[in-house]
C-alpha cells in the first residue's frame, strides 16, 4: 500500500516537473526570440516564435511574429496571423491598423477600408487615418494606361537588388547577394550585408556586374549612391552597425573624389555622424543641391527629405523640404532629375500601399503638390529608387512586387507614342508666327517646352489616348491655353492650328538697389509669374541694376526677385499701372545678423501673443517662407527685472510660443531655435538672429 502511494506520488511529481520543464522551454523560446526581435533580427526571431506558437495561442507572440513576417515581406503568413488576431477578444486599435495596412498592400482595398474605419473609431484623434480611408476609394482611379512598358532586368537575384545611380555607360546598384567583403548575414532580412555593384550596359543588355569599389564595400551595409555630373565625386550611404543611445543603427553619408586613377579615401559628410541617420543622397546636375533623407529632430515623421545647398566650398545646414513633400510617414530614396523634378518614395502620401513613387518640382519659390506616378511604377507593394535619364525615354525603379527587391527598367511604349504637330498664326493677317513659346502641360504639370520655327510650326511626341493642355505665349499677343482631348480612334492626328489675337504689351522696367547703400544690384534674377496661366518669364539686372521685360498689362503677376547674399523679395498680385520706373530695394543679410522685432508687445509677466506681436511673427514667417535657405534663432527678452530665474522662465516661454506660432505657419521646425536672453531694458521682447544664411 505504501509502495503504491509512493509510486503515485512520484508520478505526480514527474508530471509536474515535465510540465514545468515544458513551460520553461517555451519561455526560453520566447526570450531568445525577443532578444533577436529587439535587435531587429526578424528572420532569426521567426524560428523561435514559430516553435513557441506550435503549443501556444499567446497573442503577444503572434503580434511579434506577424511583424517579423511583414518586415520580411511574407504577406501570406502575416495575413493569416493578423486575421486571427483581429478576430480575437484581445484585439486592439494597433492590430486593426496593421491588418488594414496589409490588406491595402495586397490590394484588398474594400476590406482594408473596413479595418481602417474600425481603427478610426478607437483612435479618432489620428489625423492621418482619414487620408488612409480616402486612399482606398481614390486609388482605383489610377489605372495603368500602358504608356510605359517595364521589365525585370538580368541583374536581379533572389536577394534584394535596387537601383542606385547612373554611372559611365551603365548602372550602379545595391545588392544583398553573397559577396567577398562580408560573410555576415543580416538577421533582419536573412541576406548578406548590402554592397554596391556596377554593371556596364551594352546595347539592351547588362554585362556581368562587379564590385563597384573594394575600398567602399566593407563588412557593413553600403548604398545607395549618387554621382556629380562630371562623375568625379561620389556620395554614398553606409550603415556601420554602431548603435546610438536608443539602440538603433544609424545611416551616414560618405563622400569621395576620383583622382583620375582611383577613388580617394572616403570621408564622412560634414553633417553625418550625429545622433541621427542621414542617407540616400542625390545631387543636382549643377552640384549645388544635395538631397537626402534623415530622421533628425525637427522633422514631420519617420524619415524626411532634406537638402543642403552649396556655395563656394561650404554646405548649408540641412533644410527640411517642408510639409508639401514630407508627411508623418516615411519619405525615402530622393532622386533630383536634370529637369528639376524631385522623385521620391513615400508611405505617407495617398498611394497603393507600402512605398509609392511621387514627383514634385520647386518652382515659383515652392514645391508643387506631389503627383503619384501610378501604374506601372507603383503597386500595392514597396516601389522606390526611381531614376530617369535626361531624355526621359528610359529609366529604372525598384520594387518588391515579386517578393524581394528587384530592379525594373521602363521605356516609353512605342505603340502609344504619336507626333502632334501644330501651327501658330496671327488671327488678323493669317501670317505664321515664329518664336512663340509653346508649353505642353499634363495635369497642370509642365512636361515640355519649345518654340515655333520660322514657319510657325512646332511638334511634340505625346501619348495616345491622353489629354493635355498647351499654353502659347508671345509678346504682343494674348496668351492662350488650349485644351487637347485625345481622339477615341487611332487615326493619324491632324495638324493643330492655333490663331493668336494681338494685344498691347508694355515694358515692365525697374531698378534693383541695395536697401542701405543704395548701390545698384547687378545680376539679380527677376521672375515674373502670370497668375492666370502660371507661366514664367525671366530677366537679369545689368551692371546698373536695371531690368526690362515685356508683359501683358491686363494680367496680374507675382514677382520674385533673388540675388545671392540678399533676402528674396516677393511682390504679390502686381498690376501694371503706368510706364513708371519701378525701384525695388533688396536687403543684404549675413550669418549671425540680428533683427529686432520692434512691433512686439507683451503684457507684464505674460507670453500671450497680442495682435501686434502676431503681425510681426506673420511677417517673419513670410520672410522665412520665401527664403527657405535661412535658419533663425529667436531670443526672448524682458524689460522688467524679476530676478534671474523668473526672467529666464518668462523669456524662454516667450521665445518658445513665438517659435511654435511660426512653425504653425508651415515653417519646418529644424529651421527655428529659441532661447531665453533674460533681462535687458533696451532690447525688443523678441530678437531674431540668422544662424544660417546662404
Amino acid at each position: 500500500m505504501n509502495r503504491s502511494r509512493t509510486l503515485h506520488f512520484l508520478l505526480i511529481i514527474g508530471f509536474v516537473l515535465t510540465g514545468l520543464s515544458s513551460s520553461l522551454a517555451q519561455n526560453q523560446l520566447v526570450q531568445k526570440g525577443d532578444r533577436l526581435y529587439d535587435n531587429k533580427e526578424f528572420a532569426a526571431a521567426t524560428n523561435y516564435y514559430e516553435k513557441h506558437l506550435e503549443n501556444s495561442e499567446d497573442i503577444a507572440t503572434k503580434r511579434k511574429l506577424a511583424n517579423c513576417y511583414l518586415q520580411m515581406q511574407k504577406d501570406t503568413e502575416a495575413n493569416y496571423l493578423l486575421e486571427s488576431i483581429v478576430s480575437s477578444s484581445e484585439v486592439n486599435a494597433k492590430d486593426y491598423l496593421q491588418y488594414a495596412t496589409l490588406l491595402k498592400r495586397v490590394r484588398n482595398y474594400e476590406k482594408a477600408k473596413i479595418y481602417f474605419e474600425k481603427y478610426a473609431e478607437l483612435v479618432p484623434e489620428d489625423k492621418n487615418i482619414s487620408k488612409l480611408i480616402l486612399s482606398c476609394d481614390l486609388i482605383n482611379e489610377l489605372q495603368d494606361d500602358q504608356l510605359y512598358s517595364i521589365k525585370s532586368i538580368s541583374l536581379n537575384t533572389p536577394q534584394s537588388d535596387f537601383a542606385s545611380g547612373f554611372y559611365k555607360n551603365g548602372l550602379v546598384f545595391v545588392s544583398g547577394r553573397k559577396n567577398n567583403t562580408s560573410n555576415q548575414v543580416d538577421g533582419r532580412t536573412g541576406e548578406y550585408f548590402l554592397d554596391m555593384y556596377f554593371s556596364e550596359k551594352s546595347g539592351d543588355n547588362f554585362l556581368n556586374p562587379e564590385s563597384f569599389s573594394n575600398d567602399f564595400n566593407t563588412k557593413y551595409h553600403e548604398g545607395p549612391a549618387c554621382f556629380s555630373a562630371n562623375e568625379k565625386f561620389i556620395f554614398f550611404t553606409r550603415n556601420k552597425g554602431t548603435l546610438n543611445l536608443e539602440g538603433k543603427s544609424e545611416l551616414n553619408i560618405y563622400t569621395s573624389r576620383h583622382n583620375g586613377r582611383d577613388w580617394d579615401k572616403e570621408e564622412i559628410f560634414q553633417f553625418s555622424g550625429q545622433s541621427y541617420s542621414m542617407g540616400h543622397p542625390s545631387i543636382s546636375a549643377d552640384g549645388r543641391h544635395l538631397y537626402f533623407i534623415s530622421n533628425m529632430e525637427g522633422g514631420y515623421g519617420g524619415t524626411d527629405i532634406y537638402v543642403c545647398r552649396k556655395y563656394g566650398f561650404s554646405w548649408s545646414h540641412p533644410i527640411n523640404c517642408g510639409p508639401t513633400i514630407n508627411t508623418d510617414g516615411n519619405e525615402m530614396f530622393p532622386f533630383i532629375a536634370e529637369d528639376g523634378y524631385l522623385y521620391f518614395a513615400s508611405d505617407g502620401h495617398i498611394g497603393f500601399g507600402g512605398l509609392d513613387i511621387f514627383k514634385s518640382i520647386f518652382e515659383q519659390n515652392e514645391w508643387t503638390y506631389p503627383v503619384n506616378l501610378g501604374p506601372p511604377f507603383n503597386s500595392s507593394k514597396d516601389d522606390f529608387g526611381y531614376l530617369i535619364q535626361k531624355n526621359k525615354e528610359i529609366g529604372y525603379f525598384s520594387s518588391n512586387r515579386n517578393g524581394s527587391d528587384d530592379i525594373f527598367e521602363f521605356i516609353q511604349n512605342p505603340e502609344k507614342i504619336q507626333s502632334l504637330n501644330g501651327l501658330l498664326i496671327a488671327s488678323d493677317n493669317k501670317q505664321a508666327l515664329k518664336d512663340v513659346e509653346v508649353t505642353l502641360m499634363d495635369n497642370l504639370s509642365r512636361e515640355k517646352s519649345t518654340k515655333t520655327d520660322g514657319n510657325g510650326l512646332f511638334s511634340f511626341d505625346i501619348f495616345k489616348g491622353k489629354n493635355y493642355s498647351f499654353i502659347v505665349s508671345k509678346p504682343g499677343y494674348k496668351i492662350k491655353r488650349i485644351l487637347y482631348f485625345a481622339s477615341s480612334d487611332s487615326t493619324e492626328l491632324k495638324q493643330l492650328n492655333i490663331s493668336m489675337d494681338t494685344t498691347h504689351w508694355v515694358p515692365f522696367k525697374g531698378n534693383i538697389i541695395d536697401q542701405f547703400s543704395a548701390r545698384a544690384v547687378k545680376d539679380a534674377s527677376i521672375q515674373i509669374i502670370n497668375q492666370t496661366y502660371k507661366s514664367n518669364s525671366f530677366c537679369i539686372t545689368d551692371d546698373y541694376g536695371d531690368f526690362e521685360q515685356e508683359i501683358d498689362p491686363s494680367k496680374t503677376y507675382d514677382i520674385i526677385i533673388q540675388k545671392e547674399g540678399y533676402f528674396t523679395k516677393v511682390i504679390n498680385s502686381y498690376q501694371y499701372q503706368s510706364a513708371k520706373f519701378e525701384q525695388i530695394e533688396l536687403q543684404k543679410f549675413s550669418t549671425n545678423q540680428n533683427m529686432e522685432l520692434y512691433g512686439v508687445e507683451y503684457d507684464a509677466d505674460s507670453w500671450k501673443l497680442k495682435e501686434n506681436t502676431i503681425a510681426e511673427l506673420n511677417n517673419l514667417a513670410g520672410l522665412l517662407k520665401v527664403n527657405p535657405h535661412i535658419s533663425i534663432e529667436i531670443s526672448g527678452f524682458t524689460k522688467q527685472d524679476k530676478g534671474r530665474k523668473e526672467n529666464n522662465l518668462l523669456c524662454e516661454q516667450r521665445a518658445k510660443v513665438a517659435s511654435e506660432y511660426i512653425i504653425s505657419k508651415g515653417i519646418t521646425p529644424n529651421r527655428i531655435q529659441y532661447k531665453s536672453a533674460g533681462y535687458n531694458s533696451g532690447r525688443s521682447a523678441l530678437v531674431v538672429k540668422l544662424t544660417e544664411a546662404f
